[in-house]
């Protein structure tokens, strides 16, 4: 504020001065650049005097000296390792500029004016040296939102003159959803849903640069949910086919080829920890689908009636194998009414698994979440539960190999 004052009385006492013409002119820069303080001369000619000079608030200082075709160009010591004269029109180059530097940069030239002697020719260039603009960033309060939300730019170094908002490649102004305060560095956003997902950019503009950020933003974790959802219901539709396999080739290939009593207990306690396990996969998906309000009602009543099913499956199974009169049977799978039972539950598990993926992917697009972040997460997911389950059938079969030579070399004993 004082550089403006300072500039403006020392602009009245200049113009009193009769012998002279004025020319003025405002520049800007930011620190470390480089700048061209320049006269408005096209040439310069023998007998001219040049001075360029510096006033700040505290004293007027002498930069370069020139009488042209009498004495070579005279730099002050300070300025010499910070400037370059250009002799042929009185430019001067200034160096790695600092904040000290602001101030009034003044060209006298004596002689100018061939007609009129000791007339003075005085061209003065206010320059305003500025921090460099920083990249700005983005706030974002609270981080998970229940009804608003605050978003504050703010700048580390500079000093934004304009502060743009972004959603998406659309401008944002005030309105009943958005409300732009302190200088439009903050943006409020009320009665937040779904439509306010997305990309939020600030734009920090000041008088020589403009720097920008991106913001992603998440509407009280929803998003998340919806990833959640999309994931899970991967994993269960794999798991409940896997699921399925497994129990078929249980019920048409294991029982029926070992038909010895601790075989068959052995293959139906497989089954069940396979069975639970695709059971638990289903009911955490068929949970997040309940609690996430955008899904669609109909995929909700679905996701409820199947958490129903699957907690009855699970005391059916249990009430089977833990029967008082088991004993008679090593395994409950023999019989035709469990197994019509256990596969069509199976079955209707693989048909009501993917059903949450669409809605879920739907929800996800419109928020236009990086799907290189899903596509790991349910990749990943999957290989670790392949993985897992692979393994455990690889072991499986390997102990039923044994069961198969148990059972021969036990024939040749009693023989």
């Amino acid at each position: 504020m004082w550089i403006h004052i300072f500039l403006l009385l020392t602009f009245i006492i200049q113009a009193r001065t009769q012998n002279s013409t004025q020319v003025r002119k405002y520049i800007f820069a930011t620190v470390f650049d480089s700048i061209l303080l320049t006269g408005n001369i096209k040439e310069v000619k023998n007998n001219q005097i040049l001075q360029w000079s510096f006033i700040d608030r505290l004293q007027k200082s002498l930069m370069l000296f020139h009488s042209v075709g009498v004495d070579s160009p005279s730099l002050s010591p300070y300025y010499q390792h910070r400037c370059k004269y250009y002799a042929s029109n009185g430019t001067l180059e200034l160096q790695r500029l600092e904040i000290a530097d602001s101030g009034i940069y003044q060209l006298t030239v004596d002689h100018y004016y061939e007609n009129v002697p000791g007339k003075l020719y005085i061209y003065s260039l206010y320059l305003d040296v500025e921090e460099t603009l920083s990249t700005p960033l983005i706030i974002q309060e609270p981080v998970y939102i229940a009804n608003n939300v605050q978003l504050s730019c703010i700048s580390k170094k500079g000093n934004p003159t304009t502060i743009l908002w972004l959603k998406g490649k659309i401008s944002i102004t005030n309105s009943s959803r958005y409300t732009l305060s302190d200088n439009n560095s903050t943006l409020s956003i009320s009665r937040v849903d779904m439509d306010h997902c997305g990309f939020y950019t600030c734009v920090a503009v000041d008088s020589t640069s403009e720097r920008n950020i991106t913001h992603f933003l998440l509407i009280d974790g929803i998003q998340l949910l919806h990833k959640r959802i999309l994931v899970t219901s991967v994993v269960a539709f794999a798991s409940t086919s896997m699921s399925l396999a497994a129990t078929a080739f249980i019920i048409f290939y294991s029982l029926k080829k070992y038909k010895a009593n601790k075989y068959q207990d052995r293959s139906t306690i497989a089954f069940m920890v396979i069975e639970m396990k695709s059971y638990v996969c289903l009911l955490i998906s068929s949970v997040f689908c309940i609690l996430d309000s955008d899904i669609f009602v109909v995929y909700r009543i679905i996701s409820g009636i199947v958490i129903v099913q699957l907690l009855g499956m699970t005391g059916y199974i249990a009430f089977l194998y833990l029967h008082p009169f088991r004993e008679e049977l090593a395994s409950f799978l023999v019989k035709k009414r469990e197994r019509y039972i256990i596969l069509g539950t199976g079955i209707f598990n693989v048909i009501v698994s993917p059903l949450p993926i669409y809605e879920a992917s739907l929800n996800v697009r419109m928020c236009t979440y990086p799907y290189g972040d899903i596509a790991v997460a349910i990749v990943s997911t999957l290989m670790l539960f392949i993985s897992i389950v692979g393994l455990s059938f690889i072991f499986a079969v390997k102990r039923m190999q044994t069961w198969n030579l148990s059972k021969r070399s036990s024939r040749l004993w009693s023989k």
